[in-house]
């Protein structure tokens, strides 16, 4: 277990140095002020575990310390109002204001040991706060996630599906009229609109894959030849959208799921041709950013991305509907869940008119 961080607020130098002796017995760092501004500033620069903190201070009391505390931090340390005898009312209002818990000074410093059982007591209803609303969050999220899934399912699903209908009812009409060239052409619309609706499906097969995997196996990539890879599957759209793609020879390794970070590619490289310039320009490449994190991107022409869409382009299921080519909604997204299941993150950057580079980053090799 680490050290518990306290930072105690008390303009008593007294009382807060017999403490300090008293902690000696404990895995326990200290860090002292004597007023509310200053236990503020501590906070803003430093992270604690647990506030003690005096109300009666010069300046600030105790109890606007802890609504400030409230007002900017979205979960504070816990925070136990110190009070003497008598002043059991303080302790109410400092509850009030958010503080965990209290602790009523005695003469004969006998709270010391009650006021460890109540550190370690806060502690681990904060740590409890903290699963529960994290929890939540992800609930949310599901919710979220939910809602879309439903509205994906009836409209890339659906739509297909009543194109579909209405083509083998006119393929039918034409076949007894014996026009076969317009049967031919109904056959061929019906089958791009099932390759449209598997694409779709295996979408959400990937991402439900992903999202639910357990514990992944982590491998060293070859970069360079898992580009090379994605870039031999995608020879028939690089010839259609007569794309030019420039690879960097010395891409650096990382470490990651190979048939994860190929569909990383697969996502970015065919998105940079249905959405670069005319014809598309393509550029990759990757770089150390520390001793932790390698960075790839890949950079296209195309005409950019606003800041409303850049903020919006890695939500599962939404579209981008200025831009000319409609997808399902979950290429995206796909490459943000498995960066940061693969310990990294998703980027983007663009300019309006000046193209974008989609990015992620992979944890290095060590050694």
């Amino acid at each position: 277990m680490p050290p518990i961080h306290i930072l105690y607020i008390e303009d008593d130098a007294g009382a807060v140095e017999l403490f300090r002796n008293y902690l000696k017995e404990f895995d326990c760092n200290l860090t002292h002020v004597f007023d509310g501004e200053s236990g503020l500033a501590e906070c803003y620069i430093h992270t604690y575990d647990v506030i003690l903190i005096d109300n009666l201070l010069s300046g600030m009391s105790g109890i606007d310390v802890i609504e400030a505390l409230h007002s900017v931090m979205e979960m504070p340390p816990a925070i136990i109002m110190v009070t003497g005898t008598g002043d059991e009312y303080i302790a109410v209002e400092a509850m009030k204001a958010g503080a965990d818990d209290y602790i009523v000074k005695d003469s004969g410093r006998k709270y010391y040991d009650l006021l460890m059982k109540v550190i370690n007591q806060v502690l681990e209803k904060r740590e409890l706060r903290r699963i529960q609303r994290g929890l939540l969050d992800e609930q949310a999220q599901l919710i979220k996630e939910l809602q879309a899934f439903s509205y994906a399912v009836g409209h890339d699903l659906k739509q297909p599906l009543s194109v579909l209908l209405s083509s083998l009812e006119l393929a039918e009409l034409y076949t007894r009229k014996d026009a076969t060239a317009k049967a031919i052409g109904k056959i061929s619309q019906m089958r791009d609109t099932i390759v449209k609706m598997n694409g779709t499906l295996e979408a959400l097969i990937l991402f439900a894959r992903v999202r639910d995997a357990g514990e992944v196996t982590f491998q060293h990539l070859n970069m360079n030849q898992i580009v090379e890879d994605v870039k031999r599957q995608l020879s028939g759209m690089i010839q259609q959208y007569d794309a030019t793609i420039t690879i960097q020879n010395d891409l650096p390794s990382a470490l990651g799921y190979p048939p994860w970070v190929e569909s990383i590619w697969m996502n970015y490289i065919s998105n940079a041709m249905k959405y670069g310039g005319t014809p598309p320009h393509i550029e990759i490449g990757g770089t150390k950013q520390s001793e932790q994190k390698v960075y790839y991107w890949v950079k296209d022409n195309g005409n950019g991305l606003s800041q409303d869409q850049q903020e919006r382009v890695f939500i599962p299921f939404s579209r981008l509907r200025e831009r000319k080519v409609e997808g399902h909604g979950l290429g995206l997204a796909i490459v943000n869940l498995i960066a940061k299941r693969l310990g990294g993150e998703a980027t983007v950057s663009s300019v309006p008119t000046k193209g974008s580079i989609f990015g992620f980053t992979l944890m290095c090799e060590q050694g």
